[in-house]
């Protein structure tokens, strides 16, 4: 065995394509991605020759392949919403995995294709032109066409009357197509996982609502699914940028022919379990099940029976949104008890359990409030798993795989290196997703507008805001790896790249 998984991610930013690779080191695996340049970038697609030579290249020397259809297809995540391309051409474009099933029928393939969002925002930075006119309307379009076509409520029609008279027939037109197109696409994955030319297909629902036109084409996939008796090996959840991360787990303890652990959640509040988080369209304990399920594994009915107890935050009342500065107050209410829940989780450390947390307070960062006081008690090296990053998928993914493969790590008896791996992982999930996401991007938003300045100004400003409060954040908690270098990998605030040095 080579100990190797080729890894096609669905475009250039960290947490896509490092995030996994840095996971895999944990179980002492490699996951081998194209060069980043070769990615693309936001709307431009990546040259998708060239990613398919690369695949043909690195195969022989790979024990499986985890690959982005999104990638294969269009370029990337962003290129599939925007793209032009044909439906006949991008067929074409996914004959390579037929092709890799037809001449290494011994490695597994592994395929996530993201069911397409609709964004409820007029922002067309990551979308077509006209979003920035009519984003919302579409959106309103969508989810009330959905809601009729589930409810029959007068109301509902009548709202998706009105909008699509208020929307240029072209423009809607453009997108049904579009939308149509990725739809006719998925079905065909689906057809290859029925052949067995896939042999693990997810498909994320990208930054969804309760209704929609992308929750309509998931029902169809699902009876579809269930016509097929594809339920064990075609899975849809809310997600995306978390999936890579998701199968390398998976994929890596179905190559050592190890059994996952099991989960046992902890919340911070019961209610708080039941609450919807935003772009996701079910209670927070089903998108936990979920994203464990995914990754093989399951949940233990009592602590007991548990290998890693799963401790999840959650809102009090409302989930916030540090990006949008959104529903801020809605968190630490009385539907929650932030003590008492990390009492939990410290006397579970004491017990012998791994102990893993996935900080859902907040979309897009951290829970300052939950962190302080974890970090009072508890040592960032004693987690087996930290994560508050984007959507709940994103964060749960991300703790569920770093969870079981520094449980697999810890069993294969790896050094005291692979502790030192595991802590620096963890430092820099504080580092990205409480430092910056939480504090750092909000003062730098206030200094200066999104797209004000442009990029070679911009950086500068982010890095001696964030440079200065890492430092003293690490220092805090004895936890100090120096680091290399800090970028912009997009070109905006939202994400942040962060290098140690070795």
């Amino acid at each position: 065995m080579n100990r190797k998984l080729a890894l096609l991610p669905v475009d250039n930013r960290p947490v896509t394509g490092e995030l996994p690779r840095q996971l895999a080191t944990l179980a002492n695996w490699e996951v081998l991605t194209p060069p980043t340049e070769d990615l693309g970038f936001l709307k431009h697609p990546a040259s998708i020759p060239t990613i398919t030579n690369w695949l043909k290249t690195n195969a022989p020397h790979v024990d499986g392949f985890i690959l982005s259809a999104d990638m294969l297809a269009y370029g990337g995540l962003v290129p599939s919403r925007i793209s032009e391309d044909p439906y006949e051409t991008i067929l074409q474009r996914l004959q390579i995995i037929a092709d890799l099933n037809n001449t290494y029928p011994e490695k597994s393939i592994h395929v996530f294709s993201a069911t397409m969002r609709i964004s409820n925002n007029n922002v067309n930075e990551e979308e077509k032109e006209y979003w920035k006119n009519y984003g919302k309307d579409i959106w309103a379009y969508s989810y009330h066409t959905h809601r009729y076509h589930r409810h029959k409520q007068q109301h509902d029609l009548d709202q998706a009357t009105v909008l699509k008279q208020k929307i240029p027939p072209s423009i809607l037109a453009d997108y049904v197509k579009t939308r149509q197109r990725n739809f006719q696409i998925n079905q065909k994955l689906l057809e290859f996982a029925r052949r067995g030319i896939i042999n693990l297909l997810i498909f994320p629902q990208d930054d969804t609502a309760d209704y929609g036109l992308n929750i309509k084409e998931q029902e169809e996939l699902r009876q579809q699914i269930q016509a097929m008796h594809l339920n064990e090996r075609v899975y849809i959840y809310p997600g995306a940028d978390e999936v890579a991360s998701v199968l390398t787990a998976r994929s890596i303890f179905d190559l050592e022919g190890e059994n996952p652990p099991l989960f046992y959640p902890v919340y911070s509040g019961e209610r708080g379990a039941h609450i919807a988080a935003r772009y996701e369209d079910r209670p927070i304990s089903e998108s936990v099940s979920g994203q464990i399920f995914a990754m093989g594994s399951g949940l233990a009915t009592h602590p007991s029976r548990a290998h890693v107890i799963l401790g999840v935050n959650v809102p009090g009342s409302r989930q916030g949104d540090w990006a949008l500065e959104v529903d801020l107050e809605q968190v630490d209410t009385d539907g929650r008890d932030i003590g008492e829940w990390i009492r939990r989780l410290n006397k579970y450390r004491q017990e012998g359990k791994k102990v893993a947390i996935a900080d859902l307070a907040y979309a897009n960062g951290a829970d300052p409030a939950m962190v302080e006081q974890l970090l009072e008690t508890l040592n960032i090296g004693d987690l087996a798993g930290f994560a508050a990053w984007n959507t709940a998928g994103n964060t749960l993914g991300t703790v569920v795989a770093q969870a079981a493969l520094s449980f697999l790590g810890e069993k294969k008896g790896e050094s005291v290196m692979f502790s030192r791996n595991l802590e620096q992982q963890l430092v820099h999930r504080f580092l990205d997703d409480y430092v910056y996401q939480s504090v750092v991007r909000q003062e730098v938003r206030k200094i200066v507008g999104e797209g004000e300045v442009r990029y070679e100004k911009l950086l500068p400003i982010v890095r001696e805001s964030f440079w200065n409060k890492a430092e003293t954040f690490m220092e805090k908690h004895s936890v100090v790896y120096p680091i290399k270098d800090i970028d912009l990998p997009w070109k905006r605030t939202f994400e942040i790249k962060i290098t140690f040095k070795k």
